[in-house]
């Protein structure tokens, strides 16, 4: 059915447009509905060095000074969005932080946050806490020490890759040191799971380099794991030049990049890692909170909300996806004038129930008791992907299966309504002429 793998991952939906649409500041000030789940999501954008291939919105500052005033700015944040309305009726089931690399921040100030969250939010004693860092400084004992004792479950970082030639182009700067290094300190304190992120599609990779990068990581033992398919949008035109040139091995063809797919989830499956959602893999039988209440809440289920604090941290409330302030001096400015600090936001969607179904891909699943999910699918859609074997219609669920999973990129940008395939293929096109965009993730 599908030939050609389309290019983009998005992980929320509807999609961002240009402006804050004039409904989204009242809906803060709207209590949330009985029922509804809430994860605070909490994004820190420094890094101490930038990688080639992240699409994120990173700073590199080696002025670390500037950690203080962002802390501040943050926890000023924070307490803004939990003596909202919203937040005042929201019980946090989860907790992320996210960056750039939160790790950077010193243990004093990232006391400081935990300390602001917990005094701000009803937070459900049994919420999810995760904290993704860098190795170079999430290995730090004393960070861990800070983590473990706020309550963090979760610990997560970028390995990426374990090809030291790969790793030098990228410009990863921690070491495979740093990374064994970090596995042995959280399992020395104890975490109940170390996650670690790794791509596959990589240029000049092969199946059997990237069997190489498998033996490892499934030697290493991780609890979880995120394998993602590189994007190419990130590069900067000079990286891009020395692919043209040779000096930098080529992207892989499509061909290729599906079998390695399939290898690595095969081999996962054979070392008991679990394919829990797309792209994500666990020795445990089910997706983390995180990404559970960042997509919409699982199975065709789409109330899920996500508040946002951070420069360039992004949400979702009521029917809106929302950003906050992108370029972080901006952002600091706004927290620090009491002025708003949300950059852009979505428009509403024609019916709402069709982010659970947009989602239902990334839970490979979704159940026909979200019959309003259901309802926004073109039948005729259905029954091709039916009938082409990319699912199947059990009795109470659809299934995506084995073969569909290549395909789930593909899927769910057809869920999508007019109006935001429009807006998504605005986007890619911008993204095909401005190699090197800090976008965020979609």
């Amino acid at each position: 059915m599908y030939e050609a793998y389309y290019p983009l991952t998005y992980y929320f939906y509807p999609l961002l447009g240009d402006a804050v649409h004039a409904r989204l500041p009242g809906v803060f000030q709207q209590p949330v509905a009985a029922g509804v789940e809430t994860l605070l999501y909490v994004h820190i954008p420094y890094c101490q060095d930038m990688c080639r291939f992240c699409p994120f919105h990173v700073r590199v500052d080696k002025d670390t000074s500037v950690y203080e005033r962002y802390t501040q700015a943050l926890c000023s944040d924070i307490r803004n969005e939990a003596a909202s309305e919203r937040g005042q009726s929201s019980t946090l089931r989860a907790i992320y932080f996210g960056g750039g690399s939160p790790s950077v921040l010193s243990p004093g100030q990232l006391q400081r946050i935990m300390d602001t969250i917990s005094q701000s939010f009803a937070i459900d004693p049994q919420a999810e806490w995760t904290f993704e860092g860098e190795p170079k400084t999430l290995g730090d004992p004393n960070r861990l020490e800070v983590l473990k004792a706020n309550g963090v479950q979760r610990i997560s970082f970028g390995l990426q890759t374990y090809e030291q030639s790969l790793r030098e182009h990228f410009n990863i700067a921690a070491t495979l040191d740093d990374v064994a290094n970090v596995r042995d300190q959280g399992r020395r304190f104890g975490f109940d799971e170390i996650n670690v992120d790794m791509m596959y599609n990589l240029p000049g990779q092969t199946l059997v380099s990237l069997e190489r990068d498998l033996a490892r990581l499934i030697d290493d033992g991780f609890d979880s794991v995120d394998y993602y398919n590189l994007h190419y949008f990130a590069f900067p035109p000079k990286f891009k030049r020395q692919m043209e040139e040779g000096s930098i091995p080529p992207k892989p063809s499509d061909t290729l990049m599906l079998a390695m797919f399939e290898q690595l989830r095969h081999r996962l499956a054979e070392s008991g890692y679990r394919n829990v959602a797309d792209q994500i893999y666990s020795r445990k039988d089910q997706v983390c909170e995180y990404f559970r209440l960042l997509w919409g809440g699982g199975g065709g289920e789409h109330r899920a909300e996500t508040l946002a604090v951070g420069s360039s941290a992004r949400g979702y409330v009521d029917g809106f996806s929302y950003m906050k302030q992108s370029n972080v001096n901006r952002y600091m400015e706004a927290i620090e004038q009491g002025l708003p600090s949300i950059e852009k936001s979505s428009l509403a969607l024609d019916r709402p129930e069709n982010r659970g179904a947009v989602m239902f891909p990334k839970f490979l699943r979704l159940d026909k008791s979200h019959y309003q999910a259901l309802q926004t699918i073109d039948p005729p859609l259905l029954e091709r992907w039916v009938e082409h074997g990319l699912l199947a219609d059990g009795e109470h669920a659809y299934e995506i299966s084995q073969r569909g999973r290549l395909w789930t990129n593909n899927m769910t940008t057809d869920l999508f309504e007019a109006t935001q395939r429009q807006v998504g293929g605005q986007v890619l096109t911008l993204l095909e002429h401005r190699p090197g965009a800090r976008t965020g993730s979609f």
